[in-house]
């Protein structure tokens, strides 16, 4: 059996220290891809295992669910990178508002058009790591 931690104190530092890193990004005068990218997916990331944290926290889960937990979280992670990247995105362009934007609007939709492959391999790589779970538990147990 699997159980699913609540969240404590951690997960609230967590997400302060991811607010004051976002705070420190929109301020800065950078159009770089790869911030973007990687505040986006951390948001994504934060996001769903908040949710997850929220709606199923304390329960018990049989081994065999593993596999299918990491397909469902990882292309939630996914689905929501790509949105939370666009939306970033949108954001700086909004606070800073200059002449020329920092993210143009066929970026923005570049990023988007990603969005489907991200959730293709975010669920993928939830699958390799539930499978990779599944087996580490089936180790320890024997």
């Amino acid at each position: 059996m699997i159980h699913i931690p609540t969240g404590g104190r951690n997960v609230r530092l967590l997400a302060i220290g991811y607010g004051i890193m976002l705070f420190v990004w929109v301020t800065l005068e950078d159009n770089a891809i790869w911030p973007v990218s990687l505040l986006g997916l951390g948001l994504a990331i934060l996001i769903v295992y908040l949710t997850i944290i929220d709606k199923i926290n304390g329960q018990l889960f049989a081994v065999r669910w593993l596999p299918f937990i990491g397909i469902a979280s990882g292309g939630l992670i996914g689905l929501t990178a790509g949105l939370c990247i666009t939306g970033l995105m949108f954001f700086k362009n909004a606070v800073h508002a200059h002449v020329f934007l920092d993210f143009p609007l066929g970026l923005m939709l570049a990023m988007l058009q990603r969005t489907p492959s991200w959730t293709a391999v975010g669920a993928l790589l939830g699958l390799g790591s539930g499978l990779g779970w599944m087996a580490f538990m089936a180790e320890k147990n024997t």
